[in-house]
């Protein structure tokens, strides 16, 4: 008869599993959700002020996955995402590491970095380029979050174009109209209002 109970429990533990997977975070698109956007109608407009490295992938980089760290609540890097190097895009970076020797690197499209700093690397070696580009961002409010469909109110998972899983943006971050959000250190460090 125990054995029974205990294989009932079982069973009844097993759906709740299933439940919890199904219930993980679905990426958001903020750009479909109205009152997020009419936002972006009287956002002040940033440039990145620090310079951004670039550099063209290294052969032995093509096809393999390339992860992305931001600092962590602890101050410890944290994985933000992975996404696999092509021969298409430039590999960025922060001049200032997340912690230690780990830097926060990305893949950004060779067509987007043109267009944000005016000419692609030519080399498999990072150089600094200086944003030409400007931005428009709002905060990422309590208002936002709940829009966004914050489950802790202090973080949501945004749609990006370059992961699938999505990118987790911060209560007191920002929001950017080029369809990514900046975590608040990130702004303060890197980006500056226009004139």
């Amino acid at each position: 008869m125990r054995i029974s109970f205990f294989a009932a429990t079982a069973m009844l533990m097993m759906p709740s599993a299933g439940v919890l997977a199904a219930a993980e975070t679905v990426p958001v698109t903020f750009q479909a959700i109205p009152q997020i956007m009419t936002e972006f109608d009287t956002a002040a407009e940033y440039r990145k002020k620090a310079v951004t490295y670039g550099r063209l992938a290294h052969k032995v980089e093509l096809g393999q996955l390339f992860p992305t760290y931001i600092a962590g609540s602890d101050g410890r890097p944290k994985l933000e995402t992975e996404n696999i190097v092509t021969d298409q895009v430039v590999i960025a970076r922060n001049p200032e590491p997340v912690s230690g020797a780990v830097y926060n690197e990305w893949l950004v499209p060779k067509d987007k970095w043109q267009a944000t700093y005016g000419e692609v690397p030519m080399f498999d070696t990072f150089m600094p380029f200086k944003r030409i580009k400007t931005i428009k961002a709002i905060p990422i409010t309590d208002d936002v979050l709940t829009l966004l469909g914050s489950k802790n109110g202090e973080t949501a998972v945004i749609a990006v174009d370059w992961n699938t899983k999505g990118m987790t943006v911060y209560k007191d971050g920002f929001l950017a109209d080029g369809g990514y959000g900046i975590a608040p250190d990130e702004m303060q460090k890197t980006y500056e209002l226009v004139d």
